[in-house]
């Protein structure tokens, strides 16, 4: 051991004692150099190649939310036209009913004017048995014969 131990000082000795020259100093700062740029190349790579893995994946992601904007913009568009069908639907119903309420009223109004000479010409014909006792035939037949 004690041998390994006086090798170790006796390498360290002479690294440390090393002298380089100005022709064995430029290489070696140079190398040291283009190491340490294709290094950083190196990972200036990877880093891009990083960068362009992810810009794919957001692109694919962008992608699919763009299909599916479209496809809810699509089917906002059918529910709005679904909608606007029963909207329309709604009120030719309602003008319907519209109709036919306005129709039942002039019924309506067309019985009443009927019921109202109809009572006037009973009330008369009433008024006629109290003054006579008795109906006259020929009135009632002529009345009979007019109202079809």
């Amino acid at each position: 051991m004690p041998r390994l131990l006086e090798l170790l000082r006796w390498k360290l000795q002479v690294l440390f004692a090393w002298k380089p020259t100005r022709a064995q100093l430029l290489p070696l700062i140079l190398g040291v150099y283009a190491l340490a740029g294709w290094g950083a190349y190196a990972n200036k790579a990877s880093a891009n190649r990083d960068l362009t893995t992810q810009v794919s994946l957001l692109q694919t992601e962008r992608d699919g939310l763009v299909s599916r904007q479209k496809e809810s913009k699509q089917a906002s568009i059918e529910l709005v036209r679904e909608w606007q069908g029963k909207l329309a639907s709604a009120r030719a119903e309602l003008g319907q009913a519209i109709a036919a309420r306005d129709a039942a009223k002039g019924q309506l109004a067309g019985s009443q004017r009927e019921l109202i000479a109809s009572k006037k010409r009973f009330d008369q014909a009433r008024d006629r048995v109290s003054e006579t006792g008795s109906i006259k035939p020929a009135e009632t037949s002529k009345k009979a014969a007019s109202k079809p």
